[in-house]
């Protein structure tokens, strides 16, 4: 297989520059030669392994379309590897056009193609996953296929035992009455760190293996406190405390299904038992989206099952039933936006998508999950470890931002001077595996 390698660079990743593949020694330049294809050759397996299954459930038409379908993955795993220019989108859904016109912008901004390897990292990634949407997109038969459904399933069941323990504590203490503030606060931070290493279980960054807790997952925060560059869980909270009683209204920008969200259901149900919201929307993807992010269908199927769950365990059906109780009055709203899988970063939405911006607006905290909303909210650079985050957001304060993220990406800001060296020194890879976490904030002014 001919490689084009046409502008790539023996080089790591400059300070201040754009992260790309370019770059033969980033993870970006890993990313796109080893792990993508590994991605595409899974959904292939998956459909060439259970495809008696799938025309099962899709009919008959989808026998053919699974060998069109399989087709057409081994080309684009070919263009990809073999670093051609990224084509145009053929999708008939309203974000084709906005892809296109971004990818137009982009030529002319860099008078050339836009190749796999030579380009942002952020737009190659990203448009990996949404060609692989298109072929599905496109067929008669297979549209509504979500090729990730099993992993993200399997790895919800595979940590069952987590969600009970978790369940077991967490009912106790939303039944409690007239709980003093400074054990709210304390029970706060607790279940505010469970979500974010929960951020931990990626299965971009496991290849689609099952991953999940296997001890106390309430436990993660005290032993994982080494681990934690940045906590500004206590600015969190006051603004949580402090907002006006005529604006509880939170936003969730949700990252991987699976345990993940569990942990930010836990999180959501906590703060409208206590008082923290009145109300909050959680924002998914409108496709399947690498490998594990959650779209709304695996938002309601996580409920409905763990409220079926009776066998097991009695707590997790009686935390289902409070969250199925939110959603039906509205005080939880399951939304997806467009935006969410496009390939711009965070500071163009109030341009790109203005009503997205202005419904942010109406909130008193936006808190986003994840590495690669870590990625979009910094704009895919690789900025000095000591950068401001304030600076690095680079105007996008539709309200209060938090961000809770495990590292699984190598950009990150608002660290102290010397922290990152320190982790270094104790592993190379400090920023790249989810060892290490970021609880950052930002305020509105």
């Amino acid at each position: 297989m001919l490689f084009n390698t046409q502008g790539i660079l023996d080089t790591v990743t400059p300070p201040n520059a754009f992260l790309s593949a370019k770059f033969k020694r980033s993870f970006a330049y890993v990313t796109v030669k080893d792990r993508l294809p590994v991605i595409i050759t899974q959904v292939v397996d998956h459909l060439a392994r259970d495809k008696d299954k799938i025309i099962k459930e899709y009919g008959e038409d989808a026998r053919e379309e699974v060998k069109t379908v399989i087709g057409q993955l081994s080309e684009l795993k070919n263009e990809l590897q073999t670093n051609k220019p990224l084509v145009e989108l053929k999708s008939r859904e309203r974000d084709g056009y906005q892809w296109n016109t971004f990818l137009e912008d982009q030529r002319k901004a860099g008078h050339q193609e836009l190749r796999w390897f030579g380009t942002v990292w952020l737009y190659a990634e990203c448009y990996m996953y949404r060609r692989l949407w298109q072929i599905f997109e496109l067929t008669q038969s297979l549209v509504q296929f979500d090729y990730f459904r099993k992993l993200k399933r399997n790895s919800l069941m595979f940590s069952l035992d987590g969600c009970v323990a978790v369940c077991d504590q967490l009912i106790i203490e939303l039944n409690r009455q007239k709980v003093p503030l400074s054990e709210v606060k304390e029970m706060f931070g607790r279940i505010l760190k469970l979500s974010l290493w929960a951020n931990k279980f990626d299965m971009s960054i496991s290849l689609g293996v099952s991953t999940g807790p296997t001890s106390d997952p309430l436990d993660l925060a005290s032993h994982n406190q080494d681990y934690l560059l940045v906590d500004q869980s206590e600015l969190i909270w006051d603004t949580l405390t402090g907002t006006p009683n005529t604006n509880h209204l939170l936003d969730f920008v949700l990252d991987n299904a699976g345990f993940e969200l569990f942990a930010d259901l836990c999180l959501a149900d906590f703060l409208c038992t206590f008082g923290l919201a009145s109300k909050i929307r959680f924002h998914a993807k409108t496709m399947p989206w690498f490998v594990s992010d959650a779209t709304l269908r695996d938002v309601e199927w996580t409920v409905k099952t763990l409220g079926e769950v009776g066998s097991y365990s009695q707590s997790v059906p009686e935390l289902a039933s409070r969250w199925q109780g939110y959603i039906k009055s509205g005080v939880w709203e399951l939304l997806a936006s467009d935006f969410w899988t496009l390939p711009y970063v965070f500071s163009a939405m109030e341009k790109k998508d203005p009503n997205l911006y202005d419904l942010l607006r109406e909130s008193s905290l936006v808190l986003f999950k994840g590495d690669l909303n870590y990625r979009k909210l910094t704009g895919e650079i690789n900025w000095p470890p000591t950068h401001s985050f304030h600076m690095a957001l680079k105007g996008f304060h539709p309200t209060n931002v938090a961000i809770l993220r495990t590292l699984k990406a190598d950009t990150v800001c608002g660290l102290g001077p010397g922290q990152a060296e320190m982790a270094e020194e104790k592993d190379t890879d400090w920023n790249l595996t989810g060892k290490y976490g970021l609880i950052q904030f930002d305020p509105v002014f």
